[in-house]
């Protein structure tokens, strides 16, 4: 089995990088039904570098709870981004799905590291 080990990092952090890639854009090409055009791409390639960055640095860390909270926030993101999309919304639908992604995506790494950290300074006076 896969364990979430330190010299995955880089591993990790491109499948992450590649999903989010490949989630965002075909969630705005065919479940949108927008054309993408080249600074659509850019901007879906520099926040898939963010997570799977953000993701490299939390397993490098050995951060795991951090990290498995921070992809639930991102899971959560996508499925909020997709039923946004498929709602409409009158034309606010785009704008709602793409920002409740960075919305959850930046939740779940704050709450991950809030209790990563809480983890930490209980463990380190409880001794």
């Amino acid at each position: 089995m896969f364990k979430l080990e330190k010299k995955n990092y880089l591993f990790l952090g491109a499948i992450i990088g590649i999903l989010s890639f490949v989630l965002l854009f075909i969630g705005v090409k065919f479940v949108l039904g927008n054309e993408v055009n080249f600074n659509n791409m850019i901007a879906y390639l520099i926040f898939s570098l963010l997570a799977g960055g953000l993701a490299s640095l939390l397993v490098f860390f050995r951060l795991k709870i951090a990290f498995l909270i921070y992809n639930i926030g991102l899971l959560i993101g996508y499925f909020e981004m997709y039923r946004a999309f498929l709602n409409g919304m009158g034309g606010w639908g785009d704008l709602v799905g793409v920002l409740s992604l960075f919305i959850w995506a930046a939740i779940g790494l704050g709450i991950g590291l809030v209790i990563q950290l809480g983890l930490y300074l209980y463990k380190r006076f409880k001794k």
